[in-house]
């Protein structure tokens, strides 16, 4: 049920958003990827929720609230360099007395599709670490600790809307969080992620000032 909730608010998230833009002004009309030559740093500010599953091995999901940030950088073209930062928290995980809070902190390249006027389609490849605390991970043997570490990885892409040459929307984004956090089973989480929020982008101008 939280699921499909999440995914229909993502949907009219994506509706209004692209009924926004088309009423913005014709000046905004021909805005490019994210990030290009004219403007190659963008940051982004999102909500972020997030699709766990407990116990390990089982589809009890639960839902994790929280925002993240990301940096993006231009390469070469429609090649971009993201770092992104992403914070998520749930007080109550099925079929456990505990909370969950989830930090991950990664890195990769992003390639942007600049489909018509205001709209950029984009996949990436994120890649890092994730610290997991105020939680149970519990290890074979051995007392759970209040806190963890691991690998974290996450393929996905998403959709943006300009609105000024300096603002974007980030209609949607979707990624598959891969993470490696002890659960006395498998040790491996699988994760949907989805976000939106505002991206502010940096012209060559202003930064070369």
């Amino acid at each position: 049920m939280r699921l499909n909730l999440l995914w229909t608010s993502a949907v009219w998230m994506a509706a209004a958003t692209g009924a926004f833009a088309q009423a913005a002004s014709p000046q905004a009309a021909d805005l490019g990827p994210t990030v290009s030559k004219s403007h190659p740093i963008a940051l982004s500010i999102n909500y972020t929720a997030m699709i766990g599953n407990a116990p390990p091995g089982s589809c009890n999901c639960f839902l994790l609230n929280g925002g993240s940030s990301e940096e993006l950088f231009h390469v070469w073209k429609s090649i971009a360099a993201v770092a992104q930062v992403t914070g998520s928290r749930t007080d109550h995980v099925p079929q456990s007395q505990q909370g969950l809070s989830l930090l991950t902190y990664m890195g990769g390249p992003r390639y942007s599709f600049h489909t018509m006027q205001r709209f950029t389609v984009y996949g990436q490849f994120v890649i890092g670490g994730v610290h997991g605390f105020d939680g149970y991970f519990p290890k074979a043997g051995a007392q759970s600790p209040g806190a963890a570490n691991s690998l974290a990885f996450a393929p996905g892409g998403g959709v943006e809307v300009g609105v000024k040459n300096w603002l974007s929307v980030r209609a949607v984004e979707a990624d598959y969080l891969v993470t490696r956090l002890p659960n006395d089973l498998n040790e491996h989480q699988h994760s949907l992620r989805i976000s939106s929020g505002v991206v502010f982008r940096f012209s060559s101008l202003r930064l070369n000032r």
